[in-house]
């Protein structure tokens, strides 16, 4: 993602840390070499003194306002790329699993009713929930993969958060917490905790910059699945609910469907 790695580069040499365009480059940089005076004076004429002037370093406050723009830079570059994994693990997800094991044909509202077996709880298990269980797990592996060579280190899957909307506060179990509860037969704990499929961050998962939600509708027709309700008093979605517990915004939230992409 060259716009990610030339964004810090020019910041750096804004600030006269990167020597001379001829100086050598580290070694993990991309082979290209930085703008001349006079082109950092064409893209920014306030830093420039006259033609062929040397780019003065700026004061505190501009320092700030260029990382920051650079940090927009690969924040914009990374959130391109995760959609793009996610999308085509969601696609692959549907192909391999569904469509695979159905002929390659879609299956009809009926079929995708079916009950096929029951739970612990003797709960009905239709045939729409037992793909979707095995898509998500196949999506998931999928991102688990490929993820780790877009933003390695920044995202987290299926994490769990404690929230409590009285004080408000989120906490992050990890998982070996989550597997310590379930080992001492206190899952139980666990009621309430919210698990969203996908989390990018800054390298901590209390720090989330964006939540994705794996949805795959069974059939393939019609409009792409909504929210979850996750309480039918208020009204709240998942969305909202994600939004309020990790502070986010509309625009930091989505469903990833098959053949639809990232949708609010």
């Amino acid at each position: 993602m060259p716009g990610l790695r030339t964004g810090w580069l020019w910041v750096l040499a804004s600030l006269g840390l990167s020597g001379c365009a001829g100086a050598p480059r580290h070694p993990g940089t991309y082979a290209q070499s930085f703008d001349t005076v006079t082109n950092s004076c064409r893209h920014n004429p306030a830093l420039c003194a006259g033609e062929g002037a040397v780019v003065q370093v700026p004061r505190a406050v501009e320092v700030a306002v260029l990382v920051a723009e650079a940090r927009a830079m690969l924040d914009e570059d990374a959130k391109r790329a995760v959609e793009q994994v996610l999308k085509e693990c969601a696609d692959l997800a549907r192909s391999e699993i569904l469509i695979r094991q159905h002929g390659g044909q879609s299956p009809t509202k009926e079929e995708c009713n079916e009950v096929v077996e029951h739970n612990a709880r003797k709960e009905p298990v239709t045939q729409a929930m037992k793909w979707g269980t095995a898509m998500h797990q196949f999506a998931l592996e999928c991102s688990r993969q490929r993820l780790d060579t877009v933003v390695p280190g920044r995202f987290s899957l299926e994490p769990t958060y404690r929230y409590d909307r009285r004080i408000p506060k989120t906490t992050y179990l990890t998982q070996e917490q989550v597997n310590a509860l379930l080992r001492e037969g206190r899952g139980a704990e666990l009621r309430g905790t919210i698990v969203p499929d996908v989390v990018i961050h800054q390298g901590d998962p209390l720090q989330a910059q964006s939540v994705y939600d794996f949805k795959f509708p069974c059939s393939g027709a019609g409009d792409p699945p909504e929210w979850r309700k996750v309480s039918t008093e208020s009204g709240r979605s998942q969305k909202k609910l994600y939004m309020e517990a990790l502070g986010l915004g509309e625009s930091q939230v989505f469903r990833m469907v098959p053949r639809w992409g990232p949708l609010p």
